[in-house]
């Protein structure tokens, strides 16, 4: 079987690809090549002796007996044994059996036979389902013939010296073997190039670059690997409790290999530019399932390391690839850092900054999606200044006590930055669908990754009129969804007969606003569960979870309801079946995201919405989920 030569710890046994096997023929196969006829220690000795020593009858295997208990062990071509058949010595059944036993596994069926995952797993980097390929199966499904009709070979066909109590106790050892390889490493990594990262991105296929990058240097980067083998067992420790710690021991290797590392090798020659992505990669990696380890972890030092990483691999980039490669680390830390921004101090993201392009975008240059964000790279980035801003004000109002200039101060330059970024949402313009490339993931089709580019800037708005209501007055209008993203000028609302200078009262606020979160879910709910944007739905719902207020009245124990309202109490109104509505679906579809993704802090989502509403329904004023999450210690990272 091919062996792979590479890092101790890192690189793992690479099932069998069949694409360029060499058929030799008996000849060929009895000379042996120069390593099978190298030293063999025999199974019947107990030091090692020269092959050269032995006699050629002492080499030769009595095949008839391997036939009787196995047709395949019979046949030359398909030994994978230390030694050849005829480099070992004449076997009885008894000694065959004490063989084979000596190796690790005796897998009766050929692991070859087993599912591949994707051409990660054969040795020449294609998968082998060719029409040879195929060819070759058929051949091998007549070689492997079975137990059963061994058990009827004529009598006449078995040699005299043979004895069939031997024959019974080899064939029962074979039967008792298991029946595939059991390495966790290579079930785990099996595990996250299959379902890991389709459920980590919001669309998977050849094109992912994060799979490429996966895929070419998991064998050889010690961090990559034992990063992919922490996300795989996180993934699978609900259902086998025993892989968390094998999750948290591989998260934490993974990290010591990229701490340890010094900075100087880093900027040396000697580490090529692909080894460095790899690290970096690695490094965003850790970073954003730290949470799937320990839920209220937001690895923010993770965060400020990979912007240091990023810039050295800025450094020495050129040649398209390298832009590529470039972009897709550059939009993977913006949308890291609007999932920290509504949830960390600013200083936190270090010297993080976006860049932010001038002007009109190029119309002959394709957009390629993203594996995080897909085509809301202009969105992300809004949403990560709105996230920062509303942070540090929520941050210092909630220390204040006596309202003081420089409080105002505070409040006027936050208004401002706030005004702005309205803006910048409104005129937002979706890229154009012709232009952008189709990733190719037939669960994802580019309509879901624009709809929810659609909700990423409604939420965008509405934690902007949530936490600086001046600009929702500026605006208000009763809710029209038409004019949503046009708010109508003033000076056409006082054409039209709207009364221009009314300020809504926080009543009227809170319906607007409850109306633009069941908006926001409505875009969610024309995107099928089965789209792989569910993984970039959570933050969404959680942002629209404050909004969704039903009526206190509504709320009242039963026997409460027959006071002197009693008739009004029992009057329920439309729009708080509504609401109830909207909240079982934000419920099922957390409950349906956290059956594929069984990880701790997809319970904790729930948990933050769940007091979200819990204390809308006690009837408090002004609930804000960022207030909850600070308050409860239930920020995690949602997405």
């Amino acid at each position: 079987m091919p062996q792979m030569q590479v890092e101790k710890g890192y690189a793992l046994n690479v099932r069998w690809s069949r694409k360029h096997q060499v058929r030799v023929d008996q000849k060929a196969a009895a000379e042996g090549s120069p390593r099978q006829r190298g030293p063999r220690e025999p199974a019947s000795q107990t030091s090692p002796q020269p092959i050269e020593a032995a006699s050629p009858t002492s080499n030769h295997v009595d095949t008839n007996v391997l036939q009787h208990v196995d047709p395949w062990l019979a046949n030359p071509l398909q030994w994978d044994l230390p030694a050849l058949p005829q480099e070992m010595p004449s076997l009885d059944a008894s000694s065959c059996a004490l063989l084979l036993s000596s190796q690790n596994v005796i897998p009766t069926t050929p692991f070859w036979d087993a599912p591949f995952i994707s051409s990660a797993w054969t040795v020449d980097g294609h998968s082998p389902t060719t029409s040879s390929s195929q060819a070759e199966d058929r051949e091998m499904d007549h070689l492997f013939q079975s137990e059963s009709s061994v058990a009827n070979v004529q009598e006449n066909s078995i040699p005299p010296p043979f004895d069939n109590t031997q024959s019974t106790s080899c064939k029962q050892f074979l039967e008792s073997s298991p029946r595939e390889l059991a390495h966790l490493p290579t079930s785990l990594s099996e595990y996250f190039f299959r379902e890991v990262i389709t459920l980590y991105c919001a669309w998977d296929s050849k094109t992912n670059v994060m799979r490429n990058i996966v895929e070419t240097m998991w064998q050889s980067s010690g961090a990559l690997y034992h990063t992919i083998q922490s996300m795989a067992a996180a993934c699978l420790s609900e259902d086998f409790p025993h892989l968390l710690p094998v999750a948290r021991r591989e998260h934490g290797n993974a990290l010591r290999l990229i701490r340890d590392r010094p900075s100087a090798l880093l900027l040396s020659t000697s580490m090529t530019t692909t080894h460095k992505r790899a690290m970096l990669l690695s490094s965003t990696l850790l970073g954003h399932t730290s949470s799937w380890l320990s839920p209220q972890n937001l690895a923010t030092d993770m965060f400020r390391a990979s912007c240091s990483m990023l810039k050295d691999v800025s450094a020495e980039a050129c040649g398209s690839d390298a832009d590529a490669s470039l972009s897709f680390f550059s939009d993977t830390m913006d949308y890291w850092a609007m999932l920290l921004a509504y949830l960390t101090d600013s200083t936190q993201l270090g010297d993080y900054h976006h860049t932010t392009s001038i002007g009109p975008a190029d119309p002959s240059k394709s957009i390629e999606p993203h594996p995080y964000s897909g085509i809301s790279h202009a969105t992300v980035r809004l949403l990560t200044d709105t996230g920062i801003l509303i942070f540090q004000y929520r941050k210092h109002m909630a220390s204040v006590k006596f309202l003081t200039e420089t409080d105002l101060d505070v409040f006027r330059a936050a208004l401002r930055s706030a005004r702005q970024l309205e803006r910048a949402f409104l005129a937002h313009r979706p890229p154009d669908l012709s232009r952008v490339t189709d990733p190719g993931d037939p669960k994802t089709p580019l309509r879901h990754l624009e709809l929810i580019d659609e909700a990423y800037r409604c939420t965008g708005l509405l934690q902007l009129y949530r936490v600086f209501p001046d600009l929702l007055n500026e605006r208000y209008a009763p809710w029209d969804r038409e004019r949503l993203l046009r708010p109508v000028p003033i000076s056409a609302a006082a054409g039209s007969g709207l009364d221009s200078d009314k300020v809504p009262s926080a009543r009227e606020r809170r319906t607007w606003l409850t109306k633009l979160a069941m908006y926001i879910l409505g875009i969610l709910r024309d995107i099928p569960f089965e789209s792989r944007t569910r993984s970039a739905q959570p933050f969404i719902m959680v942002a629209i979870s404050s909004e969704l207020r039903r009526e206190p009245q509504h709320l009242r124990q039963p026997d409460a309801m027959y006071g002197e309202a009693g008739a009004d109490v029992l009057d329920i109104d439309p729009a708080s079946i509504e609401v109830a509505r909207a909240r079982k679906f934000v419920r099922s579809r957390l409950a349906a995201y956290t059956h594929i993704l069984p990880l701790r802090k997809s319970r904790v989502i729930s948990e933050l919405i769940d007091h979200t509403w819990a204390a809308l329904d006690a009837g408090e004023e002004d609930v804000y989920w960022l207030d909850i999450a600070r308050e409860k210690n239930l920020g995690t990272m949602m997405g």
